[in-house]
Order: structure tokens, then sequence, then C-alpha cells
């Protein structure tokens, strides 16, 4: 009988052990929930209220930064746009009196000018073309050019290249063709048909044999000078040159004349054309004076003296 009461007792105090030890069990009615909602909604309404000043300031910071992107943008379209070159350059000469002395058509030097600034990407923005290399290039091309320049807008897309021809002396007549020299001697470019009938120059026919290669001395500069002085002394008294003939093996230019039935002959050795052209001159006058005309020449190569036959 103590041994079942014990065990009860103990059988007891385990149930009572448990239902001590055991966790309280909450419940949250629908009641409690209901009375908690207004708190709930305040509190979330709080938060969003707290949230709308930095949504605003977020939303302000994103379009001052896509205005300031658009505005860059916009800045970088300008700044490339002004600085952009066309290739269509315009080719001037550098003193406006000059364009009757270019010796190829505005349109020639143009072409080649576009097709220059055309050879390289960047000779299409202001900064990073090579306007003398360009000029350079250009002077290469054509011989007659003794100087170019390029000018480019500050505003406009369309570069300027100005350039001062070499003025046409002669044209000298030699064994491979006809060719426009230049103060200087030398040859600039083969004379045209087309050429000839635009253009109005003293023909000098060289009889050596002589050879022509464009942009390489032909006649040094002061043999082109004592032509040019030459021609001019005997215009300035009315003479009309017709021909001019370097014959081989000499330092002698002979001078043909309309209406005359001679040659005057000159002597391109020394160098002196003034006084060896006022030499003919007052010979020319004297023997007119005597109704004599000579039938085959006028010499005044010897300084101060002259003979005709």
């Amino acid at each position: 009988m103590r041994l079942r009461r014990g065990s009860g007792a103990r059988k007891a105090g385990r149930q009572r052990l448990r239902h001590q030890d055991a966790p309280p069990q909450r419940s949250f009615s629908y009641t409690t929930r209901q009375a908690a909602e207004p708190a709930i909604n305040l509190g979330r309404q709080m938060n969003r209220e707290a949230l709308k000043p930095a949504a605003r300031k977020l939303w302000r910071l994103s379009l001052q930064r896509f205005g300031l992107i658009i505005l860059l943008a916009a800045v970088v379209l300008s700044v490339g746009n002004a600085l952009s070159l066309s290739t269509d350059a315009q080719v001037l000469p550098l003193d406006s009196k000059e364009k009757s002395s270019f010796l190829h058509s505005q349109a020639t030097y143009q072409a080649a000018a576009q097709k220059l600034l055309a050879s390289s990407i960047w000779n299409r923005n202001k900064i990073t073309v090579n306007s003398g290399q360009i000029t350079r290039e250009l002077q290469k091309q054509f011989p007659e050019i003794a100087s170019a320049s390029m000018t480019l807008p500050l505003v406009a897309h369309r570069p300027i290249i100005y350039i001062q021809p070499v003025e046409p002396a002669v044209a000298l007549k030699a064994s491979n063709g006809t060719f426009v020299l230049g103060d200087n001697g030398k040859a600039l470019l083969a004379i045209t048909d087309q050429f000839a009938t635009t253009h109005s120059l003293p023909a000098v026919t060289d009889q050596s044999g002589l050879t022509v290669q464009l942009d390489h001395q032909a006649l040094t500069e002061t043999d082109v000078s004592f032509i040019k002085m030459v021609i001019a002394q005997l215009n300035d008294k009315k003479y009309i040159v017709t021909s001019m003939t370097l014959p081989a093996a000499s330092r002698e230019l002979d001078v043909s004349l309309e209406g005359k039935p001679y040659q005057v002959k000159f002597n391109l050795q020394s160098g002196d054309a003034r006084q060896q052209a006022g030499t003919f001159l007052a010979t020319a006058a004297d023997l007119e004076s005597k109704n004599i005309t000579p039938v085959q020449y006028v010499d005044v190569r010897v300084d101060g003296r002259a003979y005709y036959k």
C-alpha cells in the first residue's frame, strides 16, 4: 500500500511539474488585433510621410542629373560641330589681281586641295588638321605655286587656301615640248593648246636639244631676266617681238621683229640687256634716217657697238 501511494504521489508530482514548467500559451484574438489596427495604420502613415521628402529630393536630384547630362551632350555636340572641317576647300589668290596669273583653272586647284583634305580623317577637325602638310603637297603638285597658306574659319566649316602663283615669264620650246618658265627659270608646266589660247607669253625656241623637266631649271634666272628686259625695252619703242631663238652652242639670243626682215643678235653672256637694247634702238633709228634696211641681222653683242648686214 505504501508503494502505491508513493507511486501515485510521484505521478501527481510529475503532472504538477509538467503543468508548471509548460510555457504559457498566448492568444491574439480578433478583438485585440482590431484594437491595435489604428496604431499600426498610424505607424505606416508616419513612415510614408517620413519617406515623402526623401523621395522628392531623390526625384529632384535625378532630374538635375538628367538635365546636366542633356546640357553636357548639347555642349559636346555644339563644340564638335564648331570644330568640324569640310573637305570642300576654297582656293583663292593671295592678291585678287593675281587670279589671272593662275596657270591652271581655279577648279583644278580646288579639286586637288579637296583630295588632300579627304585623304586623312584627321583633316576633318580644326584642331588636328595638318594645314602645313596640305599646302606643301599642293606646292609639290603645282610648281607654279610660289607660296600657299590655309585659313581655318572660326564658325564656318569650309577652309580657305590662299596661293601666290609664280609669275609666268616665257614659253620655252624645247626638244620634248613647250613649257612655261617662271622668273626663276624653272619649268612650271607643259603648255597645252588650251593654255596657249588663254595665255599670251613671249615664245623662246631652244636649238640646243634641251630636255625640260617640270620643277627643274630650264634657263638661268639671269637669262630669263635678260629676255624680259629686252622685250620690255623693244615694246616701249613700239617694236613687236614675234619670236626669239637660243642658238646651239652659244650664249646668244636672236630676236625677230614684226615687219623687219632682219634679226637682232644679243649677247646673254654680257648680261646688260638694257644697254644692248639701247644700242640697237639707236642703230635702228640711225639706219632708218639714212633709209638703210639691214637684210640679215643687226648685231649688238659687243658692248657699245653695232654691226649690221
